[in-house]
């Protein structure tokens, strides 16, 4: 059984900055997070460590997005082709919905996502620490 521990969302804003690539950290449903073996404890190491990738993540958006892109996501059915004309636009207005960061493994996983398009719908990434994608699905 895995225990979720959601960050302080002051704390992720900080980080955040207000980047573009990501989700407003105080809307809606928690999606920066710890995930850790049930009974662990997200201590503070752990909280650096989530910090320090969600830093790396945030100067390296663009480029996380692109890598982590496919131009069939297009066709998926839930895209609204009404609302994005073409893969290249459809990778480029993709945001960061979550962060996360598996304790269990040491991945980094993310919904990428947009409201504008994709309503409901978002691309699972999950990332090595090195930052190489290791795994992708629409859904």
């Amino acid at each position: 059984m895995i225990t979720v521990f959601d960050l302080d969302p002051q704390m992720v804003q900080e980080v955040l900055g207000g980047h573009k690539s990501f989700s407003d950290p105080f809307a809606g449903v928690p999606g920066y997070s710890i995930l850790l073996e049930e009974g662990t404890a997200a201590e503070e190491a752990l909280v650096v460590l989530y910090l320090d990738k969600l830093r790396e993540a945030v100067k390296n958006a663009d480029a996380l997005i692109r890598g982590a892109f496919r131009p069939e996501f297009f066709e998926f059915y839930g895209i609204d082709r009404k609302a994005v004309g073409s893969p290249d636009e459809m990778c480029r207005r993709l945001i960061f919905d979550s962060f996360i960061l598996d304790t269990r493994n040491e991945m980094i996983g993310a919904c990428l996502s947009s409201e504008e398009f994709m309503f409901g719908h978002f691309i699972e990434c999950w990332w090595d620490g090195s930052w190489k994608v290791m795994t992708l699905g629409i859904c």
